[in-house]
């Protein structure tokens, strides 16, 4: 495996060491000592982007378990934790971003299959929106627990492909940013849905659209496909990512562009991005020809 110069590679899971004693309080304290030597190696990786803006490498790569092999959205909670999901089964993970440990995990009662592509959260509820445009509404739940749901169907799923879903907090709306259009007329435009909550049959779904042209801007992609969208804590402004092309892009909610550019480091699959209220961007990356990772950089809006 080919790692870029910068990187800090770590495995999402803890192995003891042959030193280590198998006790829970042995195991207890050497993740705990493993996790304080991984938060001040970020915090040291850190220190050195801050000092070399320019290069824009990677701070850490995390590594993900095997039940992470599809790795999709991310979603930020509002005590920085980060909840994943894989994109087969309603089962959701919570993940340390700054140690890329993996906390705990939850599933939805009866295990639902889909294809789910994107997870976000508002306020109490977590929202998991499958790629024909339902959205599973539901609470955290307990390591191993199952936890009830709800199902609302947005009847989007006939114009778009979905893999995208963030909360804008400011508007009380969720956002669904259109992967790839059904129909043979597929405007030249980004298509960004806006779904104010409380979610019911009488809510009034508005769009913001964005001609493509600006949204590809001087680089070299024929279209725009949008695998997940966050929101940068700071500005406001939404944070759109693309596998296929490899790209990202910022844009205000009024829909001006601010940044349309590659993404930095190297991705094979990216599929969820979100960014920290410190200023870390977070991008997953489902397993290829290399497993599943979370790759954090320092973000500058």
């Amino acid at each position: 495996m080919s790692i870029a110069r910068g990187f800090v590679l770590v495995v999402g899971l803890l192995p003891c060491v042959a030193a280590c004693r198998d006790t829970p309080e042995a195991k207890a304290a050497q993740a705990r000592a493993a996790a304080a030597t991984r938060s001040q190696e970020l915090a040291r990786r850190i220190a050195i982007a801050d000092a070399n803006p320019a290069k824009g490498l990677p701070v850490a790569m995390w590594l993900m378990p095997p039940d992470l092999r599809e790795i999709s959205g991310l979603a930020l909670t509002p005590d920085g934790r980060v909840l994943t999901h894989d994109d087969n089964i309603g089962k959701i993970y919570e993940i340390d971003p700054k140690t890329g440990i993996v906390l705990k995990s939850f599933a939805l009662s009866g295990d639902p299959h889909g294809d789910f592509e994107a997870i976000t959260i508002a306020g109490e509820d977590i929202y998991l929106l499958q790629s024909k445009g339902k959205l599973f509404k539901f609470k955290e739940g307990a390591d191993g627990a199952q936890v009830p749901y709800s199902v609302y169907d947005t009847r989007l799923g006939k114009e778009c492909e979905f893999e995208s879903l963030t909360y804008e907090a400011d508007s009380s709306r969720l956002l669904m940013a259109c992967k790839r259009f059904l129909s043979k007329k597929a405007p030249h435009e980004l298509f960004i849905y806006r779904l104010p909550l409380p979610l019911s049959g009488s809510s009034k779904i508005s769009t913001l659209t964005v001609p493509l042209a600006e949204v590809v801007g001087s680089n070299s992609w024929k279209n725009f496909h949008p695998s997940d969208i966050a929101i940068d804590p700071l500005t406001g402004n939404y944070v759109l990512i693309a596998s296929h092309e490899k790209g990202l892009v910022v844009i205000t909610p009024d829909g001006e562009v601010v940044r349309s550019e590659p993404l930095p480091g190297e991705h094979n699959q990216g599929e969820g991005v979100t960014v920290t209220k410190d200023s870390i961007l977070i991008v997953s990356d489902e397993a290829t020809n290399r497993p599943a990772a979370m790759t954090l950089y320092r973000w500058r809006p």
